[in-house]
């Protein structure tokens, strides 16, 4: 038993110089030429207005980061005889004010439900809210709307 510890404390201190120069090479793996990737943050616009039949109503956002999903639907229609209004994306062009519905849209986007999606670029885009054709004549529609995006 006494040759075992005489070898080990013979040993010990080349066993310590490896070791210390081993550890510092099993650092945390990351690499200086990396940086740290950005996280994109979710934003709800709510938007909210009325129109009458043939109407339309516009409203702008801005989408920050590129490649992540965008949702567009109603969180309320009133009164109940307009069971759905039209929802469209398109491109917001700030120097004339005007909303060119050249993305997505849906004729009959409903209440509770995803009326449109996609995957845009960073950049300005508009929402905007039109009869379909399923305002009657004399009625006001009243409606509240999110887009989520990043």
């Amino acid at each position: 038993m006494k040759n075992g510890r005489a070898a080990l404390r013979a040993w010990f201190p080349a066993i310590l110089m490896l070791s210390m120069l081993w550890l510092p090479a099993c650092g945390s793996g990351s690499d200086a030429s990396t940086s740290p990737t950005a996280v994109a943050t979710l934003a709800t616009d709510t938007f909210g207005g009325s129109i009458q039949q043939n109407g339309t109503g516009v409203h702008s956002f801005t989408v920050t980061s590129s490649g992540y999903t965008l949702l567009a639907g109603y969180t309320s229609i009133s009164p109940s005889s307009v069971p759905a209004l039209g929802l469209g994306i398109g491109s917001w062009d700030s120097s004339t004010s005007s909303c060119s519905l050249n993305i997505s849209q849906n004729d009959t986007a409903r209440s509770g439900n995803t009326g449109l999606n996609g995957t845009p670029n960073s950049g300005t885009y508009c929402v905007r809210v039109y009869d379909g054709g399923n305002i009657p004549a004399g009625v006001t529609a009243s409606y509240t709307l999110q887009v989520q995006h990043y």
